[in-house]
């Protein structure tokens, strides 16, 4: 019982890392990139550097509305765009960009 256990857990550690698991990668990426672009684009417009652009929510690009999109976009090449999990994917961005 203990030594099945034990195999369980190896394979699950093994195959299930964040580094691997694409659409989070993919969705955090986008967050980033909205985050650099609102920061440029900010200093385009006002010609100087504001830092709470990095970590601040509000504005265009939308990071929101750019990492569920990702999310979704990504889940979809990764597990097939007729699945639930991308419906599911689907409707939240849907939801987070109709309030953004």
């Amino acid at each position: 019982m203990i030594r099945n256990t034990e195999t369980t857990t190896s394979s699950l550690s093994s195959s299930s890392s964040v580094y691997t698991n694409y659409p989070l990668i993919s969705a955090l990426i986008a967050f980033a990139i909205a985050q650099f672009i609102k920061f440029f684009t900010s200093w385009y417009k006002e010609r100087r550097w504001d830092l709470k652009q990095l970590i601040g929510s509000g504005g265009m690009p939308s990071s929101h509305s750019a990492t569920v999109t990702a999310l979704a976009v990504a889940i979809g090449f990764h597990d097939g765009f007729g699945g639930s999990l991308f419906a599911t994917a689907s409707i939240l961005a849907c939801v987070v960009r109709s309030f953004t």
